[in-house]
């Protein structure tokens, strides 16, 4: 991108807006396009008034795509703020897909072509949409192509609402794809350590685990947990003590994949924040604070194995929410062990994190640090 005004953030390329001042949103955007961006990520925090009303004419009037998402907060230089916006200003193109996933059409290789020979690709999906099957369709028509990393979009209240930003405005129970053709390097890790005896799902829907070892899944969660910690779950506090508890789906040869218990419901089963395969081997797991802080760093240290700060890169940052709300005061160490001197940083907290590279398949990870270095991009797309 060509030199222009930075309102005081660290590079051209990324502006912190404190509220969602819709005035303030589009001065923000024209100043990024004007400033040579040919594309611009809008991530804002939901609990701000974005309507489609306010932000649709905005974003057709601009002349670029725009892409992003609303989520419970956004990162700008090692803090989150529960208000305003980070926009970041690609000076790559972006070919955008936008998926409808309250339907059940699963994307083909037809659906994604445009995002063929592009190099990074940027997904926000509606959080409250189910993600295993749109993750294991999108790895089926990309394959190891391209590095993707984003998140899960929405509330934490997890109701449906307008909270994925297309080039076409603010829309619902959709995902948006957008290809750029930049290089990007990946930093993926959580610290979770599992203990126990490995756990069969032996019945599982979605999100759900309905039971484990052909038992209700929370009768066994429940005694293993509390085995391990000497508390007890109560009847209206299921998912304090559970997001201390992670459930991990174990792989081979990588760090397990994990999946946060948000939900005890009727009848036994567990809600998760991501899906549960049928016959997947999980263990419950737990981690201090050092350990969450220390897998951060080493996500930091992946992503910038090969990466010359200084160079245009942003240090695109996807923290998950269940994660910081466990850290509270420790997430600004978390967030300061996921910064790259000499690039900025921006991101959000998300319901979910979107990561792949070619060494990984494509999942919807969850209390996970994903670090993104991105760009600069090469303006051929």
């Amino acid at each position: 991108m060509r030199n222009g005004p930075s309102d005081g953030d660290c590079g051209t390329n990324v502006i912190h807006l404190p509220d969602s001042d819709l005035q303030a949103v589009r001065h923000a955007l024209t100043t990024l396009a004007g400033a040579g961006a040919r594309s611009v990520q809008l991530l804002g925090a939901i609990d701000d008034d974005w309507t489609p009303d306010g932000l649709d004419p905005i974003i057709a009037g601009l002349g670029i795509p725009v892409f992003g998402g609303l989520f419970p907060s956004v990162i700008h230089e090692g803090r989150a703020h529960r208000r305003g916006a980070v926009l970041i200003g690609h000076d790559a193109d972006a070919r955008v897909v936008v998926l409808d996933l309250s339907g059940a059409t699963l994307p083909g290789p037809e659906r994604t072509q445009p995002l063929d020979g592009l190099h990074t690709v940027v997904a926000y999906l509606d959080a409250t949409c189910p993600s295993g099957q749109v993750m294991g369709a999108l790895f089926d028509a990309r394959g190891t192509n391209a590095t993707w990393c984003g998140g899960g979009a929405g509330g934490l209240d997890f109701v449906r609402r307008p909270a994925v930003i297309t080039p076409d405005g603010l829309r619902s129970g959709v995902g948006v794809l957008a290809g750029l053709d930049t290089t990007t390097r990946l930093g993926v890790a959580h610290g979770w350590k599992p203990f126990g005896a490995p756990l069969l799902v032996t019945e599982s829907r979605g999100n759900d685990i309905v039971t484990l070892d052909w038992r209700p899944a929370i009768e066994v969660y429940r005694e293993a947990v509390q085995h391990r910690s000497g508390e007890r779950f109560g009847p209206h506090d299921f998912f304090e003590l559970a997001s201390r508890f992670p459930l991990m789906i174990e792989r081979f040869g990588a760090e397990g994949l994990v999946r946060d218990p948000i939900a005890a419901l009727d009848g036994g089963a567990i809600r998760c924040a991501g899906d549960i395969p049928r016959h997947s081997t999980v263990r419950v797991a737990t981690g201090s604070f050092e350990d969450m802080i220390a897998a951060a760093a080493r996500a930091r240290d992946e992503a910038c194995a090969s990466v010359t700060p200084g160079t245009g890169a942003v240090a695109l940052t996807i923290d998950c929410i269940s994660r910081a709300l466990l850290l509270g005061d420790r997430l600004s160490d978390e967030l300061d062990a996921l910064r790259v001197a000499g690039a900025p940083q921006a991101g959000a907290l998300t319901i979910g994190e979107v990561a792949s590279s070619a060494n990984h398949f494509l999942q919807m990870h969850n209390k996970t640090s994903v670090l993104a270095m991105i760009g600069p991009g090469k303006g051929t797309a």
